[in-house]
């Protein structure tokens, strides 16, 4: 029989043995590379993106990572130019990546396209004002921008508007909002609809009256409003300082609290624009897109988010895309995986909606499931619901 004495001595020395194991190596983190505008025009745009982003991040690895390996974001800042977008992006492929996120602003995404769009790797652009190559290996978020205005047409018309002005930023942004407002009023419901001012705001200007009182001369009954970030500002502040009041529509990215909050003084009784599905959140139990919609909910608000915008949706959808390949394919996935994984994807619930990309338009979202939004005038960049999907007014 051992002594008790014996038998404390060895239990001591185990435990003591135990304690001076090295402790157990954490996976390092699989790093997928983003390129965001942090700073410069587009910076409200990027930080929320940046913020879906680390919210995704957490979500993605308290559910077990990719396969046991956590996940990181590493963000570059583009600073809002398309030269830097470039040099940041050369940097990245020297690393011979699979995927790429970014950019927030359409200049420097269109920039880094171009590096990519003959051989890959894949890009997932987080702005939908992109007209990527079909089956090519760029890929860019939400619905394409002309499905994006033509909700704001059909709302309007169905409201019995007939008259629009238009204005945009002199910028890569601007002439791809301009093209999708041309080619939405292609459309045969269309034929009534006419644009009586058109009106470019250069992004350097610190006024916009003078573009503003154009529009009011034209006899315009909305004002179709894609300026963006500060110009954005810029633009609704000259209409106020006209004296002009009319109904603004602008891209979704504008709502956002942060932004609309220093606007405030001279907001537009009426501004609203289009959204995707996570808007309505009154859905049943059974509906394949609640609980993607509530997760999303949840993990901005482990951010400090309990209002998320659009831009926060333009990030999630794309990463949370790329990180269920690599879950599937594994980390070790090639560009050419990667790229032919997401081209297959016909009914993947985002909170934007179901992805289908068998059309090739490389977006996967359609007409139907966007609807239009107003902010709120008690609470700006709070979105309130206003129409049917494919714009009918509520």
């Amino acid at each position: 029989m051992i002594p008790s004495f014996l038998r404390r001595f060895t239990a001591f020395v185990a435990l003591i043995a135990i304690a001076t194991l090295p402790a157990t190596a954490q996976p390092k983190p699989f790093v997928i590379n983003v390129v965001l505008s942090l700073t410069g025009l587009a910076a409200n745009l990027g930080h929320d993106e940046a913020t879906a982003l680390a919210a995704l991040e957490q979500y993605v690895n308290d559910s077990g990572g990719i396969r046991g390996t956590p996940v990181h974001f590493q963000i570059a800042d583009d600073q809002s130019q398309p030269a830097v977008a470039v040099q940041l992006l050369g940097q990245i492929l020297q690393q011979h990546p699979a995927v790429v996120l970014g950019s927030a602003l359409t200049g420097p995404t269109q920039a880094m396209a171009a590096l990519v769009e003959a051989q890959g790797p894949v890009m997932y652009a987080l702005t939908p004002n992109l007209y990527p190559k079909s089956r090519g290996w760029v890929f860019s978020t939400s619905a394409t921008t002309r499905d994006l205005v033509a909700v704001g047409f059909a709302y309007y018309r169905l409201r019995g508007v007939t008259k629009f002005a238009v204005e945009v930023n002199n910028d890569a942004s601007g002439q791809n909002n301009l093209e999708a407002i041309k080619l939405a009023l292609t459309y045969p419901e269309n034929k009534n609809l006419q644009i009586v001012d058109q009106e470019v705001l250069a992004l350097a200007d610190v006024s916009g009256a003078a573009e503003a009182a154009k529009i009011k001369a034209s006899g315009a009954q909305v004002v179709f409003e894609f300026s963006s970030g500060t110009a954005f500002g810029t633009a609704i502040h000259g209409l106020s300082d006209v004296g002009l009041d009319l109904p603004v529509f602008t891209s979704a990215a504008n709502f956002s609290p942060q932004l609309l909050d220093g606007y405030k003084a001279f907001l537009p009784k009426e501004l609203l624009a289009s959204g995707a599905s996570f808007f309505n959140r009154e859905r049943a139990a059974s509906d394949p897109l609640k609980k993607p919609i509530d997760d999303f909910y949840a993990a901005l608000a482990g951010q400090g988010v309990r209002v998320p915008v659009a831009t926060h949706a333009f990030a999630w959808d794309p990463a949370l895309l790329v990180v269920t390949a690599y879950r599937q394919l594994g980390t070790g996935a090639t560009p050419q995986q990667m790229h032919d994984w997401i081209e297959s994807q016909k009914h993947y619930p985002g909170v934007q909606g179901f992805f289908d990309f068998s059309a090739g338009d490389q977006h996967g979202l359609g007409l139907g499931g966007l609807l239009m939004l107003r902010s709120d005038p008690a609470s700006p960049g709070r979105s309130i619901v206003v129409s049917k999907g494919g714009g009918a007014p509520l």
